[in-house]
């Protein structure tokens, strides 16, 4: 039997392991089929690649070979991006490989309705669970920008409510990790993402960001409270032109009772320069006062599922999300929350991270720092220099890491909060610190932003004495170079 035309089969038993139960859909390039773990008895999802659709037989021979190849690659990244995205909002991978020569990947089984199907029994939804099903959302499409990975096709069809309400963010086929080592896998001239959800730049074909995956899911916030979409799915040629240039009225102007801040907030997510639209982590900041708290009444009118039960009933069906940095880091000793904190042990800490960060270490005094950076401000306020110390050490352990996601935020805050006086020292180190924002941008595919930062950068170093100059100029050096590895890949900017 030739791979071009096998067709997976109920009580398929693929790969030794998954025996198929029952086909749940397909669209143009994968099907998925329900099947029972051999192993452990559990249902799972298994994917498989699609070799036989039509678009890929109106291709000539060598066409459909280029084709399959970049079909085969993004598969393959699929199942490696699953590996590494740790959140109840998004299936876990079980397994991948290949059956008669076609590829599959195996993951959690989402059983539910998809926001879509939810979206049209459902309109207009009530406050409470239209900003619980973002709130969720949000949470999973931050762990993934934390890695840093965008979806790049965020839409209410990709995104399943199990029966007890927890949304899960599916289809991650087209996502792409934002690192300079990555391969790209598409050729300049294909546009990804979907009719109606695509941001500006994907329309135009330029490099995705983090910011990209704001605008879809801004348009899927913006469904959730008007109970339609941003523009009407009109024609194409008119949906596309309102997406490049026409600015929508705010939800609010649809639904009675959206706050004014949840429209601030869409309509900057809908922005059309994507560095005008919030980060993940301010969205949430934005949703998580306004969701619904333990103990809260069940809203009217109901819907099954309820989004809201996660959040009102969270013992139910615990939200094990990747926990905030604070929870992750072991607390000074001596420093419970109802104590002063010592400052002499937090200036010891400060030198023993100021030390390992030096040597390229991972250690655990700037994991505890980073636990800390609020609780300082808090108790010694914005003007006094360790608070500031803390907050940068913090920043720096997570760039190391790699958490640029977490970093960013830290770096700007000193930047605008913490940071005072006009002096060459402290020019100076304003200087880097945009510069670390800048990295951190970049890590999210952010090209125009650092390469703005290192211009104002190299004006600013221009005016300070020469051994600060000196220092920031190196720094300038080493981010530029980021960019010229990522200007010289050969490989094209989409993938």
């Amino acid at each position: 039997m030739s791979v071009d035309t096998y067709r997976p089969g109920t009580g398929e038993l693929v790969d030794g392991r998954y025996e198929l139960t029952s086909s749940l859909g397909q669209g143009g390039m994968a099907q998925v089929w329900r099947a029972r773990e051999a192993a452990t008895g559990r249902s799972v999802a298994v994917k498989f690649l699609r070799l036989d659709s039509e678009d890929l037989r109106r291709l000539d021979p060598y066409e459909r070979k280029a084709e399959l190849a970049v079909r085969n690659a993004r598969f393959r990244r699929e199942a490696e991006l699953l590996a590494g995205l740790d959140h109840p909002g998004i299936p876990e991978l079980y397994g991948h490989g290949s059956h008669l020569g076609m590829p599959y990947i195996a993951m959690r089984l989402v059983t539910g309705v998809t926001l879509r199907a939810f979206l049209d029994e459902h309109n207009t939804l009530p406050l409470a669970p239209a900003v619980a099903v973002a709130w969720q959302v949000a949470r999973a499409l931050a762990c993934a920008h934390t890695l840093p990975v965008v979806h790049r096709d965020i839409k209410p069809q990709n995104i399943m409510i199990d029966d007890d309400g927890i949304p899960t963010l599916l289809d991650f086929g087209i996502a792409k990790p934002l690192r300079a080592d990555v391969t790209r896998y598409t050729a300049h001239g294909s546009t990804l993402g979907s009719r109606g959800y695509q941001a500006p730049e994907q329309i135009l074909e330029k490099e995705p960001t983090a910011r990209t995956d704001i605008y879809s899911f801004g348009c899927v916030l913006y469904e959730l409270l008007a109970g339609r979409p941003p523009f009407a799915l009109g024609e194409d040629s008119g949906l596309i032109d309102k997406h490049l240039h026409e600015d929508p009225l705010p939800p609010g102007v649809y639904s009675a009772g959206v706050p004014d801040v949840l429209d601030d907030l869409v309509l900057r997510m809908l922005d059309k320069k994507p560095d005008r639209r919030p980060a993940i982590g301010e969205v949430l900041d934005v949703l998580a006062p306004l969701c619904p708290r333990p103990g809260d009444p069940e809203p009217r009118p109901r819907t099954h599922p309820d989004p809201t039960a996660p959040c009102r009933r969270p013992e139910d069906a615990p939200l094990t999300a990747r926990p905030e940095p604070a929870a992750l880091f072991t607390p000074v000793p001596g420093a419970s929350d109802e104590e002063w904190l010592d400052a002499r042990e937090i200036e010891r800490l400060c030198d023993e991270a100021e030390s390992d960060i030096a040597q390229g270490k991972l250690g655990d005094a700037g994991n505890r720092l980073v636990g800390m950076t609020e609780r300082v401000r808090e108790e010694w306020g914005v003007r006094r220099p360790l608070v500031r110390r803390v907050w940068r050490l913090a920043a720096e352990r997570l760039r190391q890491a790699g958490d640029f996601g977490s970093a960013e935020p830290l770096f700007q805050d000193i930047v605008d909060g913490l940071l005072h006086g006009d002096g060459p020292a402290e020019r100076a180190e304003r200087a880097v610190l945009r510069l670390r924002v800048a990295e951190c941008r970049l890590a999210f595919g952010e090209m125009e932003v650092a390469i703005e930062a290192v211009q104002v950068v190299g004006h600013m170093a221009g005016g300070l004495p020469s051994d600060l100059a000196a220092e920031v100029e190196d720094e300038r050096r080493a981010v530029d170079g980021q960019i010229t590895a990522r200007l010289a890949d050969p490989e094209g900017p989409d993938a």
